[in-house]
């Protein structure tokens, strides 16, 4: 028979994290068609670490 779970156990974590997770959705211009086009990626942010300076340090390493 199969265990029966209620959506908060399901939800819940046993350990700890060392990280979050934020979706970045950022632009680049394609260098065919010269047009602008959205890009989203979903960034793991340490924590302790400044949120704002890792998501701009992954913008400009996807921009080159």
């Amino acid at each position: 028979m199969a265990k029966k779970q209620t959506f908060g156990e399901k939800t819940s974590k046993k350990g700890g994290s060392d990280f979050k997770v934020a979706k970045l959705v950022y632009s680049v211009k394609s260098e065919k068609t010269n047009a602008w086009k959205f890009m989203e990626k979903n960034v793991r942010i340490p924590n302790g670490e400044n949120d704002q300076k890792v998501l701009a340090d992954f913008v400009s390493k996807a921009a080159k």
